[in-house]
């Protein structure tokens, strides 16, 4: 089974001639009345994909030859979409109805589906809540898996005469819930939609829910359980909402899959305080998070108030002088993330404690967890510079050795005078939970920052067609400060810079060739603003220096002034006395890069819920890796083709994530972000 936003397929091969069903410009709409159905009869041998597909599309990448059929509602329906009766059953199909013919990216995708129904193995496609238009529906041809003779039936119901009373938040009764008490709730999230359900912009907008509520009228400690479903449900959602549409969001303190004992999950919420707040119950088929469910939820006492600093306004900052240090303790055991950090922030979820300190110098600072044992695995590589947190300086430097024991030691150079907060994450996972002491000194900055440090303080010089410039630099102490603006996938990135200034469109080369020894990790970005903001990725990438460097190609830039980052990795090599060359050319004089280019290499759709498709791997890539704004990877899988679906849905937080893609002799990464 493969749907519209997870597949992606090369088809080898097609039959010598074509259906007259093969493109929707020669099908003619059928009228469908709620409370009817039309049958759809075909055969899709030889499809192709001529005219299905409107140029640039999501669906033209993804190169699917179909077939067509289209039928036109008056009124609001939920449509039901089964191949029931195809044999052999269709395994491959279009999850998606097309409101325009070619079909462009103003698709209506489907809320849920199964091959159960029908009892033969066909699939069953449901679109609840379409509104009023023409419908162009595509019959996938694939051969083996959606080939030959088949039948598709549409069925129109009255829009909504199906659905879940609970459907929307604001039809929900809120229930009483009382310490040591506990309430139940039933239901089916079978008809499940999202409308109405997540405030716009949310990060789970878009998920198709229902709901229940409860209020407490004292702070309490709840579990959510959904213990006794058969089979266990894969996919559910650990928060709770404190209001309708839902934006204002609480997290999970901890979650287990083994406190009901049969692989279900319950999620506990620490130290509620009185109010009313929404469940949210997930319909996924692909999880088997679907039909009939019972939650459990219970309330028990709050735990004791934090006896540090749970919160970062509650914090007093304490003088640091150069050549002097600190010793913070404390016990994040009933750390939360309440009051922390700002909203949108890709650490919002993360429950911490917080520790402060003041500096009147510039100074080296280096924040040790020396003496944890266990060590602790996940520690935050960043201090914050206001409360909630959102203006945040990332680590110049980290290492595992320092310690002797394998805790973490984080170095900040060069930083500011200025008043800073430490987080001290809870993550019982990685045996970051309990007491602890950290250790925060301060020495003499090390040395001025370069001159081109901030983008603000380079001059751009004028870059002609047909010319190279070189330029050189030493990016030894760069600092991330004043470089991307707050939120950016690079705010966290040490960069010195360099500008140019072009008067016609322009192909770019950017090559790093020459580096030695190779720098493995480069930025293939330019920016078009200061601090960098509007930023323009390489349209390929070149490995052929023939050293191990890199080389960036930048395709029909606009006349204008553009920023180019250098990045210090030490980790990596990227650091030290660089020169780059930029050569310029006409528009269109470059064309595609050679045959080690990874132009096609794209993420799709990109923001994304943790659901994406990985497009243009190439058949040699070894290894795929996404890692979080901490740097730490969450997800690692080895692919098995040119492209592949990874499903993490519900399980990364809202930010910005790096993939990583490994080759034999390369390596290509982009930037993601997670609602």
């Amino acid at each position: 089974m493969k749907q519209t936003t997870l597949v992606f397929a090369i088809l080898s091969a097609f039959s010598a001639f074509a259906q007259t069903n093969d493109t929707c410009t020669t099908v003619v709409p059928v009228p469908l009345a709620v409370g009817e159905s039309v049958v759809f009869t075909g055969d899709n041998t030889g499809a192709t994909i001529d005219l299905d597909y409107a140029p640039g599309s999501i669906l033209a990448g993804l190169g699917i030859p179909s077939s067509w059929h289209a039928f036109t509602i008056t009124t609001c329906a939920d449509l039901t979409i089964s191949y029931c009766g195809t044999s052999p059953a269709f395994t491959e199909y279009w999850n998606v109805l097309a409101t325009t013919c070619p079909a462009n990216n103003t698709l209506i995708v489907t809320q849920q589906y199964n091959t159960t129904v029908c009892g033969d193995g066909n699939p069953t496609i449901y679109f609840l809540g379409a509104q009023p238009a023409t419908y162009y529906f595509p019959v996938w041809y694939e051969d083996p898996g959606a080939i030959g003779p088949y039948t598709v039936t549409v069925a129109a119901a009255e829009c909504g005469g199906g659905g879940a009373p609970n459907d929307a938040c604001a039809d929900v009764t809120p229930e009483t819930l009382t310490v040591g008490g506990t309430l139940t709730f039933s239901g089916d999230n079978t008809t499940a939609t999202a409308t109405g359900d997540f405030a716009q912009g949310s990060p789970f907008a878009g998920a198709p829910v229902v709901w229940h509520s409860f209020t407490l009228d004292e702070c309490a400690s709840v579990s959510v359980a959904y213990c006794g479903q058969v089979p266990a449900w894969g996919n559910t959602l650990g928060i709770l909402a404190r209001d309708c549409p839902a934006s204002d969001l609480v997290y999970f303190s901890t979650f287990n899959a083994d406190d009901c004992g049969d692989g279900n999950r319950t999620y506990f919420y620490d130290g509620l305080l009185a109010g009313t707040y929404y469940i949210p119950v997930l319909l996924h088929p692909a999880s088997g998070s679907v039909g009939e469910y019972t939650l459990t939820v219970t309330g028990s006492e709050c735990p004791p108030a934090p006896t540090y600093q749970d919160q970062c306004a509650q914090v007093e900052s304490q003088p640091l002088a150069v050549g002097g240090s600190i010793a913070f303790t404390g016990d994040n055991t009933a750390a939360t993330s309440t009051g922390d950090f700002v909203a949108g922030s890709p650490f919002a979820a993360a429950p911490v404690i917080w520790h402060g300190f003041t500096t009147t110098t510039c100074a080296r600072v280096t924040v040790a967890y020396c003496g944890l044992a266990p060590s602790w695995d996940n520690t935050l590589g960043f201090l914050s510079r206001d409360c909630p947190a959102s203006d945040l300086v990332f680590f110049s430097n980290f290492n595992d050795t320092d310690c002797g024991d394998g805790n973490r030691t984080y170095i900040f150079s060069n930083l500011p005078a200025g008043d800073y907060l430490v987080p001290v994450l809870r993550d019982e996972a990685s045996n970051a939970i309990g007491e602890y002491t950290i250790s925060v000194s301060a020495t003499s900055c090390p040395s001025t920052p370069p001159a081109n440090d901030v983008c603000g303080d380079v001059v751009a010089f004028q870059l002609d067609a047909g010319a190279t410039v070189v330029v050189d630099g030493d990016n030894t102490n760069a600092t991330s400060t004043g470089d991307f603006v707050a939120g950016s996938p690079f705010a966290a990135a040490p960069v010195t810079w360099h500008a140019f200034s072009i008067d016609a469109c322009t192909d770019l080369v950017a090559s790093y060739c020459g580096m030695d020894p190779a720098w493995s990790n480069t930025l293939g970005v330019l920016a078009t603003t200061c601090p960098g903001d509007a930023l323009i990725y390489f349209t390929a990438v070149d490995t052929d220096c023939g050293d191990g460097n890199t080389t960036y190609i930048f395709n029909d830039l606009a006349p204008g002034i553009y920023y180019l980052p250098v990045l210090r990795d030490a980790g990596n090599n990227s650091f030290g006395p660089y020169s780059i060359s930029l050569t310029a050319e006409d528009c269109l004089f470059l064309g595609m890069a050679p045959a080690a280019v990874e132009s096609a290499l794209r993420i799709w759709p990109n923001p994304n819920d943790g659901q994406l498709v990985v497009i243009g791997l190439g058949r040699d890539a070894v290894s795929l890796r996404i890692i979080d704004p901490s740097g730490r990877v969450v997800h690692m899988v080895r692919p098995q083709g040119p492209s592949m679906r990874i499903d993490l849905a519900g399980q990364l937080a809202p930010g910005a994530y790096l993939l990583d893609v490994i080759y034999p002799d390369r390596r290509n990464e982009l930037r993601f972000m997670v609602r």
